[in-house]
């Protein structure tokens, strides 16, 4: 097979990418030293050709063949995953086991600052007595990755957690239906204890208790403020969260008033020990670590 890359993107990321303007591809390049690169457009039809051309990387797709891989970012930039799946939940970091002891406490507390600051700014975490329910799309659907469909989760949490106010948000960039809102504020004048905010804000994670969603990044981001969080969809940051996938509902809740997970070490585990970091020294190894974990004669 030709020792080229072919990278399915959509505009106007590849001719930024061709023209040498996105680091993780340059980076790309310098590890793999003598291939080419080619770039299409990441459509059904280009998809559909891959499989013949060669080695590929699509972007957040279903890889069709041993010799393509999914290439998505690990939620925060700089860091990125290189799988041979498109399901989050079936990545190499979301079966592996996840050891805190591995991980040095002064670098995890730096680390997670770092990025604390960077993503929900300077403002400390606090606690004001509130659940955060970062909502995703398809509210009205279970979905095969989910324990229920996201109303169903609103109702749940409303019930199981009776003593907080409860704060559910929109998607900035989903488009819901009228019948979707309509639910929501259903609950809302049913329940005082619940309120529907269509505008969500960095402050409403950093002033919560913690984190109710599906599969959001919001409570990926939430860890790094010291937030736990519970997940009703199947996920690759599920290790510390309660999920009710994998521990059912009385179980996964019952890690909202429980001691609190390694937050720290989680995160730096997450993100700095299994994501390629774009902006590392090292970040052509980690590269060519994961082609050659699926197989890439790299």
């Amino acid at each position: 097979m030709e020792r080229a890359l072919h990278l399915y993107l959509h505009s106007p990321w590849r001719e930024a990418a061709e023209e040498g303007k996105v680091n993780l591809f340059n980076r790309m390049r310098d590890a793999l030293h003598g291939w080419t690169f080619h770039f299409h457009p990441d459509t059904e039809t280009e998809r559909a050709r891959a499989a013949g051309r060669g080695y590929g990387l699509f972007h957040m797709q279903e890889p069709t063949a041993p010799h393509i891989l999914n290439l998505r970012r690990a939620y925060i930039l700089p860091f990125w995953r290189i799988e041979a799946v498109a399901d989050r939940w079936r990545f190499d970091v979301a079966l592996a086991p996840f050891t805190p002891g591995d991980i040095l406490s002064d670098e995890a507390v730096s680390f997670q600052r770092r990025w604390r600051i960077k993503i929900l700014g300077e403002a400390p975490p606090r606690r004001t007595g509130t659940i955060l329910i970062p909502l995703q799309g398809r509210l009205s659907d279970r979905r095969s990755f989910q324990s229920m469909s996201p109303i169903d989760m609103v109702e749940t949490t409303v019930e199981r957690v009776p003593d907080k106010t409860i704060i559910a948000t929109l998607h900035p960039r989903e488009i819901y239906t009228p019948s979707e809102i309509e639910a929501l504020e259903q609950i809302e004048k049913r329940c005082p204890r619940f309120h529907l905010v269509r505008s969500p804000s960095p402050d409403l994670l950093l002033n919560c208790d913690a984190v109710v969603t599906q599969n959001s990044s919001v409570a990926l981001n939430g860890f790094l403020a010291d937030k736990p969080a519970v997940l009703f969809a199947e996920s690759d940051f599920h290790h510390i969260a309660g999920s009710v996938p994998r521990d059912g509902l009385d179980a996964a809740f019952a890690r909202l008033s429980g001691p609190p997970p390694p937050f720290a070490r989680y995160v730096t585990w997450f993100l700095r020990r299994q994501a390629i970091n774009g902006g590392a020294p090292d970040c052509e190894a980690q590269i060519l670590a994961r082609f050659r974990r699926h197989g890439w004669p790299v």
